[in-house]
């Protein structure tokens, strides 16, 4: 396994608040990123309509939004991964009269949820042909976002050990085997995770960086013209030993 690695010193100074044998310690910060193909896409776009008419406007949008519904599902999309959301009507006033009512704009989103990505290129084209002529955002994912979590913590806390055993040989000194503190957290998609095993003192600290690469390429066929690329799932965890 390869990994790139970019070390930053941040700073080097030793803390002397006791936690429990030890007089000095070491906190140290280890980030890390893997880097996945995504599977699933989020597509939310729109239909807007415009009628003198507020019964014009709002009959000529459902029309439009059925074709558009039709079209996802015709790409064996399930009807809990499609939802109507964000309906709005809009007034435009006449130049001339501003209390005068010149047209009624009516706009309703669609979101989608694609569990097979490689419906994504064809089904975005299909829901445009339909009538749709707003697209607000696509967001791409990936349904094993747990198991890339667990793996960018992992070469996290790693990066953090080999760093704190490296930096207190340099100046002298010994970590303990286990550390008094550690705190956690990921993102990419993810949650929040803490886990104290004391009280956080000043001492020296350390970044060390991993960025890990895994499958191949996040592309969707030959034909395709886009790209989808790559998702980070980070993680970053901060050790402090006592040092002797």
């Amino acid at each position: 396994m390869k990994f790139l690695a970019t070390f930053v010193l941040l700073a080097v100074s030793c803390g002397y608040a006791q936690i429990g044998a030890y007089s000095s310690t070491i906190s140290i910060t280890g980030d890390a990123a893997v880097n996945v193909a995504p599977d699933r896409a989020r597509l939310n776009f729109g239909v807007l309509t415009r009628n003198k008419a507020l019964d014009g406007a709002t009959s000529a949008n459902d029309a439009i939004v059925r074709r558009v519904i039709a079209a996802a599902r015709s790409f064996q999309v399930n009807e809990g991964d499609i939802q109507t959301e964000n309906i709005h009507v809009t007034l435009g006033y006449d130049s001339h009269d501003s209390t005068l009512i010149d047209y009624y704009e009516v706009t309703k989103g669609v979101q989608v949820f694609l569990r097979d990505v490689s419906k994504f290129e064809p089904l975005m084209m299909a829901v445009l042909r339909a009538g749709a002529n707003q697209i607000y955002d696509v967001e791409f994912s990936t349904s094993e976002l747990r198991v890339y979590r667990d793996q960018a913590r992992a070469l996290a806390v790693k990066a953090a050990i080999e760093k704190a055993t490296e930096l207190a040989s340099a100046a002298g000194f010994k970590v303990s085997a286990k550390p008094v503190g550690l705190g956690s957290y990921s993102s990419g998609g993810g949650s929040w995770y803490s886990l104290c095993c004391g009280k956080r003192y000043g001492g020296s600290q350390w970044i060390q960086n991993v960025v890990q690469n895994v499958g191949g390429g996040g592309g969707i066929g030959t034909e395709g013209t886009i790209a989808l690329g790559k998702i980070s799932v980070t993680a970053s965890v901060t050790m402090t030993f006592g040092i002797e």
